[in-house]
């Protein structure tokens, strides 16, 4: 039974509408006179993206239990968004928007004359340059208007894996959760701008949900969202793509199957079809970051080398070797919480590092749910599956030695994270008074 009560209040609208009207007053104003009909462009894709986002949001939440706070959550959170989009303009935090602007105008117009775009492949940043101009073929050139499409596309991904934890843990921390995923300042900024990080973190929750669905049962809607949503990682980030398809190999390995005489068949035929898949994925996703082989010391060369390339910058840092027990160890802190405040270098920085500094008191102050989930882990698939992602995550990604890529690759860990640390219900405060 949902608890949205007939008569709803006001105040949700309010949310919604004034920051939607505050984007409009600020496209519509100093801009126009600049951009013109691009800014008219974008005005109309804000348009029809907010009367969008009311019918979504309604039906994502009319059987939620708490599907009038989420309503209003998800409101917020798109008037938040739209900020951050604003604000990386006013900072200058588009280099690669622009650029993708750009190519997207140039394939648009290609595009218009007839012509297929002839582009040396269809993954990665090509398929973001593609994608981008098929978005510009139908509206015209727009930044502001793409940005505010990539930036609702990031929220869609963030309601994703809220319905994945709901699915997966219905007894969990929903409203901390909920906090968590909408509300964090860079799953806000990082994926409000033509980029990669907000289609791989649509893509991510998507195939979250999805896999969240198989842990009840397996039916055509979560092999759908599962199927679809690990297309789109590997079409964006292969690598990402290869790193959740092993994971998952973890949650199908220890997902129960019901007892009968074609039980050991039905196990050996889906752990075959699997393998093919994760090892078509795996291998792809090798191809992509130029990977020559799945060998341990090729692994390794790759990572020194990510490692050189990315010791470059004002953000560059000495990195650990995650090849080492004790470098893996150090790993962890470093992807989840660096840089620490003493090693911020200009404002963006410490805003990095005061985000680092409050995910780690709420580690220590949910510590319960995060050993909870943990311990476990052996019995529940998709916990397992969590933790591999994580585990692995951190171990490549260790290899980068600058905390501005670090600050904005971790959008793509964070759900998981924040997944452990509200595992656990909150207990009453009579309950924790007593304890």
């Amino acid at each position: 039974m949902s608890a949205w009560p007939q008569r709803r209040p006001q105040v949700q609208w309010v949310l919604f509408l004034l920051p939607v009207l505050l984007l409009l007053a600020w496209v519509g104003g100093d801009l126009l006179a600049v951009k013109g009909v691009e800014t008219l462009r974008a005005t109309v894709i804000l348009t029809i993206l907010s009367l969008a986002s009311l019918l979504i949001f309604w039906m994502a939440t009319r059987a939620e239990p708490q599907g009038r706070i989420l309503f209003n959550v998800l409101l917020a959170s798109f008037g938040l968004k739209l900020f951050a989009a604003w604000f990386r303009f006013y900072a200058h935090l588009l280099a690669d928007a622009f650029v993708y602007s750009e190519t997207g105008a140039e394939i648009a117009e290609q595009l218009s004359r007839g012509q297929w775009p002839a582009l040396p492949d269809y993954t990665g940043t090509e398929f973001v340059r593609l994608l981008t101009g098929l978005v510009y073929f139908v509206t015209g050139p727009t930044t502001y208007g793409a940005t505010i499409l990539w930036a609702w596309i990031g929220l869609l991904g963030m309601l994703f894996f809220y319905k994945a934890f709901t699915t997966a843990f219905p007894n969990g921390d929903r409203r901390l959760f909920m906090l968590m995923i909408f509300f964090y300042p860079s799953m806000l900024l990082w994926t409000s701008s033509i980029s990669k990080d907000a289609l791989v973190v649509f893509s991510l929750g998507m195939a979250a949900y999805g896999t969240a669905r198989m842990k009840n049962r397996i039916d055509f809607p979560a092999l759908w969202w599962l199927a679809v949503g690990t297309t789109g990682m590997l079409v964006v980030r292969p690598h990402i793509a290869g790193v959740f398809v092993v994971a998952l190999a973890a949650f199908a390995l220890t997902r129960p199957i019901r007892a009968g005489m074609m039980t050991p068949v039905i196990r050996l035929f889906s752990l075959l079809l699997f393998v093919a898949i994760a090892v078509a994925v795996v291998r792809t996703a090798a191809g992509f970051v130029r990977l020559e082989s799945l060998a341990a010391q090729d692994v390794l060369e790759f990572i020194e080398v990510r490692r050189e390339r990315t010791m470059q910058g004002g953000s560059a840092f000495e990195q650990v070797n995650p090849t080492t027990p004790s470098g893996l160890a150090l790993a962890i802190p470093t992807v989840l919480f660096r840089p620490f405040p003493w090693e911020a270098n200009n404002v963006f920085a410490l805003v990095a590092a005061l985000e680092g500094l409050g995910l780690f008191v709420l580690i220590v102050y949910r510590w319960r749910s995060v050993v909870a989930a943990l311990a476990g882990s052996p019995r529940d698939g998709y916990l397992l599956m969590m933790l591999v992602y994580s585990l692995l995550f951190i171990f490549f990604f260790s290899a980068i030695a600058n905390f501005g890529i670090i600050a904005r690759q971790r959008v793509q860990l964070f759900p998981f994270i924040f997944m452990m640390i509200a595992y656990l219900a909150a207990r009453p405060r009579r309950q924790r008074s007593v304890a």
